[in-house]
């Protein structure tokens, strides 16, 4: 699930298709999600809206990819979820993106790998 998640997540934000996602593409990815996560334009993302995406994943990643795929996309959004009100706000999904995107990049070289986006659900449970 997690590989997948990873080659999903490149899909939508690796605008030069190399593979590797440099701080820009994260910045411009996470900004370009949020208004695709929040799909009755409310200013916040609920798990609802969240499930409603589960047709979309797959189609793309198959039932079975599909399923953890959105699991995975809940986990990570809601642990950005600061003040605990199962709504995550744009102010709560922009500013700790950018701890996520320092999280992966263990190697501080600004660029994510296929490889370290894959590590997403295990950075964000251990750490």
């Amino acid at each position: 699930g997690a590989e997948a998640l990873a080659r999903l997540i490149a899909s939508e934000f690796d605008t030069n298709s190399d593979d590797v996602l440099d701080q820009g593409e994260w910045q411009n990815g996470i900004a370009e999600s949020f208004g695709k996560l929040d799909s009755n334009n409310d200013g916040g993302i609920k798990a609802d809206e969240v499930d409603g995406m589960q047709e979309d994943i797959s189609e793309e990643a198959g039932d079975v990819g599909g399923t953890i795929i959105v699991a995975l996309i809940k986990q990570l959004l809601f642990s950005l979820d600061a003040d605990g009100d199962k709504i995550v706000s744009r102010k709560e999904y922009d500013t700790l993106a950018d701890r996520i995107f320092e999280k992966l990049n263990a190697d501080k070289n600004l660029n994510l790998t296929l490889a370290e986006l894959a590590k997403l659900p295990v950075k964000l449970i251990t750490e």
